[in-house]
């Protein structure tokens, strides 16, 4: 296993951008700098992040599975749900787009993930990603 070396650090660096991520939805008003980006976009990029560092937390710790990866998906839809919701008591809208904009990201961020570790595999010489 390649990233179970890293397993404290990859667990440090999720939990430091869950949080960011959190406090930056949570924000009542949006910096000048962040309005004039799609918002759909950072929503796609911040979810396809979590699902990515989700994926490669759980791989740091063991064998990742297909299973896996679906409970990964589905824990970052209802947190992106959820995520929407509250953000109605700060003053800001809850947007089923934005919704749908994390679910897309959280897939690409796992086929990232995935991808990133087919590419580490054949790199280190493994025979599969099972094997990472």
């Amino acid at each position: 296993m390649i990233f179970h070396r890293y397993r404290t650090w990859i667990r440090i660096v999720l939990i430091v951008y869950w949080s960011a991520l959190f406090l930056g939805t949570h924000v009542p008003t949006v910096p000048a700098g962040v309005a004039k980006v799609s918002d759909k976009l950072l929503h796609y990029l911040a979810y396809g992040g979590l699902a990515f560092l989700l994926a490669l937390d759980q791989n740091a710790r063991g064998s990742l599975t297909w299973r896996r990866r679906g409970q990964i998906f589905a824990v970052v839809a209802v947190y992106a749900a959820l995520d929407e919701l509250l953000q109605i008591p700060v003053g800001r809208t809850a947007d089923v787009h934005d919704w749908v904009a994390d679910i897309l990201g959280a897939l690409c961020g796992l086929g990232g993930h995935l991808l990133f570790c087919w590419g580490i595999c054949r790199i280190f010489g493994k025979a599969s990603t099972e094997d990472c």
